[in-house]
């Protein structure tokens, strides 16, 4: 995205970052710190497509969740910060977001260090269950010459449970025409490679189902499932001029947010933690910034720790640490990593049932995605 789209959003963050109590900044007085007139100001903030209110609450919701995580000040002088006039509102607000109170979400993120989260993620992972053997030859035999429409047929047609989920997936309004058979529902509404994908992520449902809290884990899935189609219409979207690696593509944003899966598992350190920071944290650039800060990685290095130990492409693993690294601004993001991160953010509201869609509407708005309201009313609204 160019960055210069975004110059007065920052100026105007900046001024809140500088002020010892940023929820009382006005607009008036930060359009005449910026020496701008009140009209000029709005309608600049207007063509960044925000306004000063929305910056300000963001900027806010951030605010709190780092200096809860990070211990910084007290909560009450945090209290004052976030403009409210008493402990006991502010305290409501939060667990009414949050389901837990200020001091108990940093209670939690307290539990355990940066070592001893690593290691525990990975003995988790590690200790999967295997995936089925299904699914463990539709991996095993993508990547040979051989590998075509009727192998996949002779490996899926074995697995009557799974074979009945393609067959439910596939008849979706989403995916088009109700198919007749398995073979249909492959060749006409799937696809090859898709159905690969979506057996590692049946085979993770599975296998997760008594760890992982189970609304958590039906809302997770729902949106890995529909990663594929969404990922169709947006390219549609985002026009010619952006080329992308359909096959490497799909798979990051199917298996991009896997780790979320494995940051609730029961058993993980600080799971607790992470479902409360679901349910309270908006979008998924917030949630992998606070997450490197109370644990030291993000929602992508776990799904890169999942996906090593089974053998999924490589390709995928780098494409997900690199949009960590773009994400965490430790290099530059192209217009298509930006792009992806932003189908990433889509999936995240669609995985964590977020209600709210306007920032995801703004966003769409400056990378110039045509027709996004209609994708949204599809995923968003039906879904």
């Amino acid at each position: 995205m160019n960055k210069k789209l975004l110059l007065l959003t920052e100026a105007v963050n900046s001024l809140l970052t500088k002020s010892t109590v940023p929820a009382t900044l006005t607009i008036e007085q930060c359009a005449a710190e910026l020496a701008m007139s009140m009209t000029s100001f709005r309608r600049k903030l207007s063509q960044e497509e925000t306004t000063f209110k929305l910056i300000q609450q963001k900027y806010l919701n951030e605010l709190c969740v780092h200096d809860l995580l990070t211990q910084h000040i007290s909560i009450d002088t945090l209290v004052v910060k976030l403009g409210y006039s008493e402990r006991a509102t502010f305290e409501r607000a939060f667990r009414h977001k949050f389901g837990i109170t200020p001091s108990q979400f940093r209670e939690l993120s307290l539990v355990g260090n940066d070592k001893n989260n690593q290691q525990n993620l990975s003995v988790i992972a590690k200790n999967m269950p295997p995936l089925p053997d299904s699914c463990q030859q539709l991996i095993g035999e993508k990547d040979q010459d051989s590998f075509d429409l009727q192998r996949v047929l002779k490996i899926v047609e074995k697995d009557a449970i799974f074979t009945g989920r393609l067959m439910g997936l596939a008849s979706k309004a989403i995916y088009g025409k109700t198919p007749k058979n398995t073979q249909e529902a492959i060749s006409r509404s799937l696809g090859i490679n898709t159905v690969v994908n979506l057996a590692v992520i049946y085979s993770v449902k599975d296998a997760l189902a008594e760890y992982v809290n189970q609304n958590v884990i039906n809302q997770c899935t729902n949106a890995f499932l529909t990663a594929p189609k969404f990922f169709q219409l947006m390219r549609k979207s985002a026009g010619i001029d952006i080329k992308f690696d359909n096959d490497l593509i799909e798979q990051v944003l199917v298996f991009g947010l896997l780790g979320v899966l494995l940051l609730c598992h029961k058993n993980a350190v600080k799971h607790e933690l992470m479902l409360h920071s679901l349910r309270g944290i908006d979008d998924l650039h917030s949630l992998n910034h606070h997450l490197h800060e109370s644990m030291n990685m993000s929602v992508y290095t776990a799904s890169s720790l999942m996906l090593s130990l089974w053998h999924i492409d490589a390709s995928v693993i780098r494409q997900l640490n690199h949009l960590d690294k773009v994400s965490k601004l430790e290099t530059k993001g192209s217009k298509q990593d930006e792009l992806v991160l932003f189908m990433l953010s889509c999936l995240y509201a669609l995985a964590t049932g977020r209600t709210e869609h306007s920032e995801l509407q703004q966003k769409a708005e400056l990378l110039n995605l045509d027709g996004f309201s209609d994708i949204q009313a599809i995923f968003f609204i039906d879904n």
